[in-house]
């Protein structure tokens, strides 16, 4: 059964002509979570360990909606000390570009993950170790349950072929 749980993030985005990626913590690890009143989990690191060798197979959904089409997919997954790290692609579009400008202003700055528990340990205190868990997709969400464990780090520009006067360029538009 797919289980989700949502997580408020510091999106970071990346915003070009060619590409465009938001950038964050999916998963926080080590952080308890109170799901409902039979339900507190916590992710051990690594639980999501097997997924970042296929991050190209995780989409980025909008609340969840499988239905609709994904907003993009994942680039990179990474297993960081405080959580499952992700880079997301959003795909051109419409749609997809008035999600991106809630993300970037910040109005939309939460993910959701949609995962299926592969392995769990209950501890003394009831609460659901996740050790081993299958990553289906990812959502960005109004209101994740991590609250801010898990929010977008930041929108950024991703410079194809970077250099200096592309460098001190992006540093003065910034500084105005």
């Amino acid at each position: 059964m797919l289980e989700t749980r949502n997580y408020d993030l510091d999106l970071e985005v990346r915003d070009t002509a060619n590409e465009r990626v938001i950038c964050g913590i999916c998963v926080p690890y080590n952080i308890e979570q109170r799901i409902h009143a039979g339900l507190t989990e916590i992710f051990i690191p690594g639980a999501f360990g097997a997924v970042t060798r296929a991050a190209h197979r995780v989409k980025l959904l909008l609340g969840h909606d499988a239905k609709a089409l994904p907003l993009g997919r994942a680039q990179l997954l990474r297993e960081e000390a405080n959580g499952l790290y992700g880079e997301f692609k959003i795909s051109k579009g419409s749609r997809n570009d008035d999600v991106l400008e809630l993300v970037v202003d910040g109005a939309l700055n939460q993910l959701s993950v949609g995962f299926m528990p592969l392995k769990d340990r209950r501890r003394a205190d009831g609460v659901i170790e996740r050790v081993k868990a299958h990553l289906a997709e990812v959502s960005l969400v109004t209101f994740g349950a991590y609250g801010e464990a898990a929010a977008l780090t930041a929108v950024r520009d991703e410079i194809e072929n970077p250099n200096l006067e592309a460098a001190k360029s992006l540093i003065a538009k910034l500084a105005k």
